[in-house]
């Protein structure tokens, strides 16, 4: 009996693979929050790019002394579900490190 073939690209080790599962969870979280779902609206992406061209740099490295392109719309005031938060703001530009990290820890942990 021979081993299969080897096939780049495939096999649950993958980027294939990584790439599907990102996305299936990404829908089990949009269907588990109702906001979640607001983000890929046409009305967000326009809010986000005004945010951004409003403050192109990330507030939080600026804070630090550095000069960093933001590529984030972030909200100040976390929605946590109301939409009417979701879209009234405020909101502040961050560069992706500075959302994913220690924004999200602040926010989990309550002072957010």
């Amino acid at each position: 009996m021979r081993p299969p073939p080897f096939r780049p690209g495939r096999g649950p080790g993958s980027e294939a693979a990584r790439h599907a599962a990102q996305a299936a969870a990404d829908r089990r979280r949009r269907a588990a929050s109702p906001t979640r779902a607001l983000y890929g609206t046409a009305r967000w992406q326009r809010l986000r790019a005004h945010q951004l061209a409003h403050e192109p740099l990330c507030r939080a490295c600026r804070a630090e002394g550095r000069v960093t392109p933001a590529t984030v719309c972030d909200h100040v005031t976390p929605h946590r579900g109301d939409v009417a938060l979701f879209w009234r703001g405020p909101f502040q530009s961050l560069c992706k490190p500075h959302h994913d990290g220690a924004k999200q820890r602040e926010e989990q942990q309550g002072r957010g």
